[in-house]
């Protein structure tokens, strides 16, 4: 009996069967999004992504490199920081699966995400990372 996942999480149980619908000629929708963090937090970010974008919800804890590959995104997604890892924990693991898509954190409070940008950017050059902000932008100067 496997166990069935909680709202908005995947238990790897259950994995194989969400992608056993798959076939090679219909493998990801155009643009697919791996948001990496608490499904219930990530899921209010999916109003951000084009409508024909395949958007994939997993806990950091339950990604495997057979589930990247399988999932296969373009982009992975996550908070800069969550209770239960970092962006350069998930930095760490994009680099040692080999993943070649875009890696982008969710500022979202952050003071100074230029060191956090730095950081991973250090640590993992080859990887294409960038910060997101879910924050309108505000201007500084008065437009004429």
């Amino acid at each position: 009996m496997g166990t069935r996942p909680t709202m908005g999480t995947i238990s790897q149980n259950i994995f194989g069967d969400l992608l056993a619908h798959l076939d090679g000629a219909q493998s990801k929708p155009k643009g697919m999004i791996l948001m990496v963090g608490e499904p219930q937090r990530m899921q209010t970010l999916k109003r951000h992504f084009p409508e024909r974008t395949g958007v994939f919800f997993i806990e950091f804890s339950d990604l495997t490199a057979d589930i990247l590959h399988s999932i296969n995104p373009d982009s992975v997604v996550s908070p800069v920081m969550s209770a239960h890892f970092d962006c350069l924990d998930l930095a760490a693991f994009l680099h040692r699966v080999g993943f070649k898509g875009t890696f982008r954190a969710i500022t979202k409070g952050l003071p100074r995400p230029e060191i956090v940008r730095n950081e991973v950017r250090g640590q993992f050059p080859e990887l294409d990372f960038d910060m997101l902000s879910p924050e309108p932008v505000r201007l500084q100067t008065v437009l004429h």
